[in-house]
């Protein structure tokens, strides 16, 4: 019969190994992408990937100014109309409704003042 010790240095030899065989393929990885960009360092890698964000930034900037249909002026005005639009509409729907609940999905608020609409709720056991 096996004891609890043998099995742990068993599986303690298969991590270690498990680890270093890892170890040595990222390094081998990260290798193979030095030799295909060049075989810069680290920190060239990372200036280079820094000034291409940079780059396309500029470039996306640059771009959206030329085929942007109208001027910044009209553009911050159609924006102001429509958040004011969105105001007034949301101002509506939270206006007070003198203790009744405000009509939903076609529902109609009663007039002779009980709380209950004039159309049921559809009962989940109804067959």
């Amino acid at each position: 019969m096996v004891s609890m010790k043998e099995l742990q240095g068993v599986v303690d030899d298969l991590r270690d190994s498990a680890t270093r065989k890892a170890s040595d393929w990222i390094g081998e990885g990260r290798g193979q992408v030095r030799d295909a960009v060049g075989g810069r360092s680290d920190g060239a890698l990372f200036g280079m990937f820094a000034v291409g964000l940079i780059v396309g930034c500029l470039a996306g900037a640059a771009i959206a100014l030329i085929v942007t249909p109208f001027s910044g002026v009209e553009a911050r005005r159609r924006i102001s109309e429509k958040v004011e639009k969105a105001q007034k509409e949301r101002t509506a729907e939270m206006a007070p409704t003198n203790g009744e609940m405000a009509p939903t999905n076609g529902e109609t608020t009663p007039t002779n003042g009980s709380s209950r609409s004039s159309r049921s709720p559809a009962s989940p056991y109804a067959g």
